[in-house]
């Protein structure tokens, strides 16, 4: 017994900056949390084109819809501080903590693979990346990083910028066999190199996977950039010295990304180092800005949709994701008989008294809401779906 309180606390001194909290919770992180899911849905709920403003850049450059898995990466790395330490308040140990995180990163991978899969599962194509996948590569090392290696802050800004550098000189300047140094098209690049070694069959554009193996390591100091924010967010320095230095080091990576996009440009399907400081610049920024209305200013009245989505945020991915597959694979008779999709109907039908692109922008709102208001029944009564 005793051995184990001595591990509880010597744990919860490595990883912690300041003491264990119990129940303690950033609001606006679940607003910043709930901002971006609800963009996610909005966003592939298209059925027949979606405005370019909030679409994704076709190859290089970012649009509004690029923004939206580099924040959700950023969030989960800000939460892992506050989850620990909500564990360790709870006295858990270190065994416990490490079969926790193996725990989450397993399901979340796995559920990430099955909605891959949804609704026909055809092993022979099933497609082994997608964003969970990630997430789950990336919150396994991270956690692993935070609570065993014991990394210090100082050290972790350094192997991002080791992992950064790396990644850069590997993309642009290392040969890919049969292609040549500096390839940044979909096939050509190191990361398809390594897929095509051992996912082949099974990605996304049948020769190119958008969420490459070897991305997961810039896409790990995206949550890493998130987990320092949380570690400092968790110390006991006064309230507007916290958001002013997180609003001035977001605008700063912001400007150095622009900067090394000259020669590294923005690009979410490579995610590019230049993309992981411009982006984690924003969202720093947007944190910083939830912060001052909600946790300073303590303004909330308009927060309740925000958390209605940031509180239940597997659910709404897995379950708006699966929505959109199931109208994709009902199919039913179109305007000239021949079957259609339930999908591309419902955007046809908005489109016969809107122009296409309006009456598919509409749908979209409609389905947001449709989940807002399920989640809002999950809502009110307490119920909240973890991994």
């Amino acid at each position: 017994m005793g051995t184990q309180a001595e591990a509880t606390v010597e744990v919860a001194r490595s990883i912690q900056p300041v003491a264990p909290r119990p129940k303690e919770r950033l609001l606006s992180l679940d607003v910043f949390r709930g901002f971006t899911l609800l963009g996610m849905v909005l966003v592939n709920s298209h059925p027949a084109g979606i405005y370019p403003a909030l679409g994704h850049a076709r190859w290089h450059g970012w649009g509004f819809a690029d923004l939206i898995f580099p924040f959700f990466v950023f969030i989960v790395g800000v939460a892992i501080p506050y989850a620990f330490a909500s564990r360790l308040a709870r006295g858990e140990n270190g065994r416990t903590l490490f079969v926790h995180i193996l725990r989450r990163s397993v399901l979340l991978f796995v559920v990430g693979v099955l909605l891959n899969g949804y609704p026909k599962f055809d092993l022979s194509t099933l497609r082994v990346m997608n964003v969970l996948q990630r997430i789950a590569i990336c919150y396994f090392l991270a956690s692993i990083l935070y609570a065993y290696v014991r990394m210090k802050p100082k050290a972790i800004v350094w192997l991002c910028a080791g992992i950064l550098v790396s990644y850069y000189i590997l993309m642009v300047f290392v040969p890919v066999p049969g292609y040549g140094a500096g390839v940044l098209e979909p096939v050509g690049n190191w990361g398809n190199y390594i897929d095509q070694l051992v996912m082949s069959g099974h990605m996304q554009h049948g020769n190119w996977e958008g969420k490459s193996l070897l991305g997961s390591f810039p896409a790990l100091v995206t949550m890493l950039m998130g987990l320092l924010c949380g570690v400092y967010l968790r110390t006991e320095r006064p309230a507007f010295e916290k958001l002013t230095n997180v609003f001035v080091y977001g605008n700063l990576c912001m400007a150095a990304g622009a900067i090394w996009s000259l020669w590294f440009p923005i690009n979410q399907h490579l995610w590019t180092s230049s993309l992981v400081l411009f982006m984690g610049g924003i969202a720093l920024v947007l944190l910083a800005a939830c912060y001052y209305v909600v946790d300073i200013r303590k303004s909330t009245w308009w927060t309740l949709p925000f958390l209605v989505f940031g509180m239940n945020s597997i659910a709404v991915w897995v379950f708006s994701q699966m929505g959109n597959k199931t109208l994709m694979a009902i199919q039913i008779a179109g305007a000239d008989g021949a079957p259609v999709s339930l999908w591309k109907a419902s955007g046809e039908f908005l489109a016969s008294y809107l122009s296409p692109m309006n009456g598919s922008f509409v749908f979209a709102i409609v389905y947001v809401l449709f989940w807002l208001g399920v989640m809002g029944i999950l809502y009110r009564r307490r119920i909240f779906i973890k991994l």
